[in-house]
């Protein structure tokens, strides 16, 4: 992305992450996976609906084979998390045994993950580790699981694209974009 910011539908939002940038940080990504799951056959699960351009871009740039999975939880209503977190789509794979990867396009809170971990545990897959593309400040607190990749690091301001939404919105924007209602 040339500019530092976009005009999207005459609303400006302050690049945070260009589509370039994040090219690169998901190819180094998938090549320190790829290193971790040499000679294994594993099971990537894609966090559903937020996770797909990064899980998308992860597993092309992973130079193993991989088996691909979807899962979907819901705990968000515009900016603020509910606190509540619900199973809206479920695993059709049988992963009990099998190494397993989830990918995540951000740990907000942790609520979310730490739900979906516990959900994937119960499966009792071999292994399971996560990748997540952005990891916000203060997102460890309740995950209580350790994060193995993670793409950057980030403050507590809220941010849309490349997956990430508002009320489901701006998701197909290229890169990562600092949101402000104003």
């Amino acid at each position: 992305m040339k500019n530092d910011a976009l005009n999207y539908n005459n609303i400006p939002f302050q690049a945070l992450f260009s589509e370039e940038m994040i090219f690169s940080r998901v190819k180094e990504l998938g090549l320190q996976i790829a290193n971790d799951y040499q000679g294994k056959n594993p099971v990537f699960v894609c966090v559903l609906r937020g996770g797909i351009y990064f899980f998308s871009d992860l597993t092309k740039a992973v130079p193993i084979l991989v088996e691909l999975d979807f899962i979907q939880a819901r705990s968000y209503l515009g900016t603020e998390s509910t606190g509540n977190v619900e199973l809206i789509k479920d695993l059709d794979s049988d992963i009990e045994g099998r190494d397993v990867l989830i990918v995540e396009d951000i740990v907000d809170t942790g609520r979310t993950l730490k739900f979906l971990i516990s959900h994937i545990l119960s499966k009792k897959p071999k292994s399971l580790e996560v990748a997540s593309l952005l990891f916000k400040e203060g997102g460890e607190e309740d995950v209580g699981y350790p994060i193995k990749y993670i793409g950057w690091n980030i403050g507590k301001e809220f941010v849309i694209g490349y997956g990430l939404d508002y009320d489901g919105k701006f998701r197909n924007l290229p890169g990562v974009f600092l949101y402000s209602e104003e």
